[in-house]
């Protein structure tokens, strides 16, 4: 049996531990975690504060969002976590959302679908105990397919819950199983974030460095039928953290992970480019606007916005580099997710719009009153509105999704 704890203690502090035992140490939004002996943590930490405060305090200034709906799911018993942490919209509003939940033997993958209303249509709850590849990533461990199926990424426990291998899941849109393949990329391998085009599936991946082992990041093409086309893998010179997203492009496959910003040819897993960058736990969730250029969170200049051959066109550095993920709409305006953190009284879940020059255009919490967590976790802006995938406290965490409008 194998259950992702609910750290109790995270209302009273910023860091907690990685949700899988023997794992690299995992921040939540609101702090910065170093596993470079030479930088000091407690300095981190007051440079990640001193941020999220100027955020916060920003946000006092804009004009709140009204939420449409919010949507919670509880699976597991009291004490274990449950959250969203990737979320696609079809055309016609409907809401597909994954994330960890429970299946009475232990932490599991969970999927379901949500009409435009927030009504809960479907769920399909994997039947072994698993992780969702969000827990790692920028947060997009799922996809969807121009048909309208859903690929959803993340990882299965091995029977004595000793190790984990990376698992590829395939669901039609009425939630019917199409596709389940287990991976073997070595020991501790997840699949962490996806994304599609019409030639493949792109997923990136990583082995986590428990007892003595390498952490490796990879990035994988995958045919429609699970096979692997092409990989390409490096072995970080520094391990920062197991942080990292995926995204692909007319123009390429995008990942940011291992310290490091990439572009593969999308037909043979070239690399094309690659730089490295400082990005908060070694990685950074990717996002892409109507002109092709692509937003990624780096530590020290915030949000930064790039064109396809990598080259610097903007820093929003009034944009928190604490967001657990963001999105950027056809428009360019720029919409983040995270949590307002104190030592005092607990975390709400914080989502924010900014125009195309990064000005604060509205700011909204939502949450539990008290000295409760509840946590931001991904963000997708389509058709007009904001969803929010989360985190929040009612007996335990439960996994929550959020809709918002765009425009005020």
């Amino acid at each position: 049996m194998a259950f992702v704890l609910l750290n109790r203690e995270v209302k009273k502090c910023i860091i907690m531990k990685s949700r899988a035992s023997n794992c690299s140490e995992r921040a939540l939004p609101g702090a910065v975690v170093s596993v470079n002996p030479n930088v000091s943590k407690t300095k981190l930490l007051s440079i990640g504060m001193s941020l999220l405060a100027a955020s916060i305090l920003a946000a006092q200034h804009a004009e709140a969002q009204t939420l449409e709906w919010a949507t919670s799911y509880n699976g597991i018993p009291t004490g274990a976590l449950e959250e969203t942490e990737g979320v696609v919209v079809d055309a016609s509003g409907n809401v597909f959302a994954t994330g960890l939940s429970g299946n009475g033997t232990g932490s599991a993958i969970c999927t379901m679908k949500m009409n435009s209303s927030g009504t809960i249509q479907w769920k399909v709850v994997e039947s072994q105990a698993s992780m969702c590849g969000g827990m790692w990533s920028g947060r997009t461990p799922i996809a969807q397919d121009a048909g309208g199926n859903l690929i959803v990424v993340g990882a299965e426990f091995t029977s004595n819950s000793s190790n984990w291998n990376p698992l590829l899941l395939s669901y039609s849109s009425l939630g019917t199983s199409l596709l389940r393949k287990v991976y073997d990329l070595g020991p501790f391998g997840s699949f962490d974030a996806v994304a599609m085009d019409a030639t493949g599936i792109y997923v990136l991946a990583h082995n986590n460095p428990n007892n003595g082992n390498p952490h490796v990041v990879h990035t994988l093409k995958l045919g429609t039928a699970g096979d692997i086309v092409w990989r390409d893998s490096f072995t970080p010179g520094t391990f920062w953290g197991t942080r990292g997203g995926i995204l692909v492009t007319g123009s390429g496959v995008y990942t940011a992970a291992g310290a490091k910003v990439t572009r593969h040819d999308p037909a043979t897993g070239t690399v094309l480019w690659e730089q490295d960058l400082i990005m908060s736990n070694g990685g950074s969730p990717l996002a892409v606007d109507g002109a092709g250029n692509i937003y990624l969170i780096s530590f020290q200049n915030g949000v930064t916005k790039c064109d396809s051959a990598g080259n610097v066109l903007q820093v929003f550095s009034g944009i928190s580099n604490q967001a657990s993920d963001l999105d950027v709409d056809t428009a360019g305006n720029i919409y983040t997710v995270g949590s307002t953190v104190s030592s005092k009284s607990g975390s709400d879940i914080l989502t924010q719009k900014y125009n195309p020059a990064g000005i604060l255009v509205w700011s909204t919490t939502y949450g539990k009153t008290g000295q409760y967590s509840d946590n931001g976790i991904a963000i997708t802006v389509r058709g007009g509105h904001v969803y929010v995938g989360a985190s929040k406290y009612n007996k335990n965490l439960d996994m929550c999704t959020l809709k918002y409008r765009a425009g005020n």
